[in-house]
């Protein structure tokens, strides 16, 4: 860098105090459905019991949750607390939906939308494979910065109380066994072969950069 020009170095300073920063406030793992309700919210439970730093999100425009009616959901904004959101208490009682808020309530305050986020991920887990497009496609319109990698996996999981379960506790041993290994970028996808096989399912994986 001895002879870089002064713009260079200028440059050459601020990555590097960019990459600093990202790294100060990164963390390990996002966990993403579409309205942070359920299926992520499962996940950042039993990962936060394991020890992982774990956030959790949703992509959707709005918190959608059951109403009167298939047709007639129940919709919110990010913004509002899991406290607000139980305002139909006497529906919400009747299908388990109070008792998944109350849940929800004691991990954070309130759903967080993954497109307002800007901290720094090692790993981004979707519940669902619109969810996985939603995010990747988002990913690619962020201006790159550190260039810092983060894989993207997606497994479906179907957005009720039972699954919900089951899948978080797959992906659970995933992230167990991606932090046990020595070179990630290069055994994630063996390692991604051998959950294939062993749970039925199908995983989806990709690599973006920050």
């Amino acid at each position: 860098m001895e002879n870089a020009e002064p713009s260079e170095l200028k440059y050459s300073k601020y990555a590097s105090a960019t990459v600093q920063l990202a790294r100060k406030h990164r963390g390990w793992v996002a966990v993403v459905c579409s309205s942070t309700q359920n299926r992520s919210m499962e996940v950042h439970k039993i990962l936060n019991k394991r020890g992982f730093s774990v956030r959790s999100f949703g992509t959707g425009t709005h918190v959608k949750l059951p109403g009167p009616a298939p047709d007639r959901p129940n919709v919110y904004d990010f913004k509002t607390t899991y406290d607000l959101l139980r305002t139909d208490k006497e529906l919400y009682t009747q299908n388990g939906i109070l008792h998944m808020l109350d849940k929800n309530k004691r991990i954070k305050p309130r759903p967080e939308r993954f497109q307002n986020c800007r901290d720094l991920f090692d790993l981004i887990l979707t519940c669902e494979e619109r969810v996985y497009d939603q995010v990747v496609e988002d990913l690619n319109s962020r201006e790159q910065e550190t260039c810092q990698p983060v894989h993207v996996i997606n497994v479906d999981i179907q957005d009720n109380h039972e699954e919900a379960t089951l899948g978080a506790f797959l992906i659970c041993g995933l992230c167990q066994c991606i932090q046990h290994t020595e070179d990630m970028e290069n055994e994630i996808d063996e390692l991604l072969q051998e959950f294939e096989e062993k749970s039925g399912r199908a995983f989806l994986h990709s690599v973006g950069f920050y």
